[in-house]
């Protein structure tokens, strides 16, 4: 599968930038650009691209509202933003971009953005694809990580997660009342997340012992811990983890 590729940035260097990038990933084809919003809008009607890397701060409509525009429309591109701003994340999670990359661009990380559009699309990652960076990208949006319902992006609190679980080669985040899919792999979270109160207790589980009801000593020194979610889920402490358990819980 081909990526129909379209950049949206007003700075010459930008856009020819991340042209280049994209020139050296298989599977991609940058089908057309534009300096400003209001010329990307017909761009992208004549082009018909599959993925947009849209800036934010551009004259006239900016890349914010040009998401929203798009979003109206029965069909319409996935958007990457990429801009030297930090501080537009929660913006983009509303209007569901798939990522959010800032400038200067690497490889790497243009890369990683293009295997998450793919991934949405139904396809196989990107060739070329490189192994992520640990964070996402969207940490910046006041501490909250990224969850996943379908295509919908939730940017979500470390202290509203009680639980992640590795399951059939998914990562799932619970929190009391909802179950969510994170992009991050089990031992990312647990580095994002350690400062938080979270402690890996199970080759499959990550809790943050904030939302530990109960912890029962069980066979061979290991623990059943009983969660506050509306399940009262039970996890299983292997022995191998309980220390770290204990020391957390000052068990």
């Amino acid at each position: 599968m081909t990526i129909k590729a379209f950049i949206v940035d007003d700075e010459t260097p930008a856009r020819e930038e991340l042209r280049y990038l994209l020139q050296q990933m298989e599977g991609v084809v940058v089908v057309g650009e534009a300096g400003s919003g209001s010329t990307a809008l017909a761009g992208i009607r004549e082009t018909n691209p599959e993925l947009l890397f849209l800036d934010i701060h551009m004259p006239g409509i900016s890349g914010i509202e040009l998401a929203q525009l798009l979003a109206e429309l029965p069909t319409h591109p996935l958007v990457i933003f990429a801009t030297a701003f930090e501080n537009y994340a929660c913006e983009a999670f509303e209007v569901e971009a798939v990522d959010y990359l800032l400038k200067p661009f690497t490889l790497e990380r243009v890369a990683k953005a293009v295997s998450k559009a793919a991934r949405l699309m139904g396809s196989k990652p990107a060739p070329g694809d490189v192994t992520p960076a640990a964070g996402d990208g969207h940490e910046g949006c006041t501490g909250k990580l990224p969850l996943y319902q379908g295509e919908r992006i939730i940017p979500t609190s470390p202290e509203r997660i009680v639980f992640a679980q590795a399951e059939e080669g998914a990562v799932h985040v619970h929190t009391a009342t909802d179950r969510y899919r994170s992009r991050s792999t089990l031992t990312e979270l647990e580095s994002k997340l350690a400062r938080h109160g979270f402690v890996r207790v199970h080759r499959s589980f990550l809790v943050n012992t904030n939302h530990v009801l109960e912890a029962i000593p069980w066979f061979n020194g290991s623990f059943r811990l009983t969660m506050d979610d509306r399940n009262r889920t039970e996890i299983m402490v292997s022995r191998y983890h309980a220390k770290d358990l204990k020391r957390s819980l000052d068990l």
